[in-house]
């Protein structure tokens, strides 16, 4: 289980480094607009976000 976890941690890390090194402004630009959505709003994506990402753990076998 732990290994699937440090999996996903790296994956993380390494998908939103490539965004940073490919289009740092455009990644800024998208940033400063989620400003604009309502905090109860971004915790329901966030929530729905972090359930589909443990389904995808949970059934992965590698």
């Amino acid at each position: 289980m732990i290994e699937k976890v440090l999996f996903a941690l790296g994956a993380v890390i390494a998908f939103e480094g490539f965004f940073l090194a490919i289009i740092p402004e455009r990644l800024k630009k998208t940033l400063s607009q989620i400003s604009i959505i309502s905090n109860k709003h971004l915790s329901r994506i966030g929530l729905v976000m972090m359930t589909i990402g443990i389904v995808i753990i949970g059934v992965t076998d590698f």
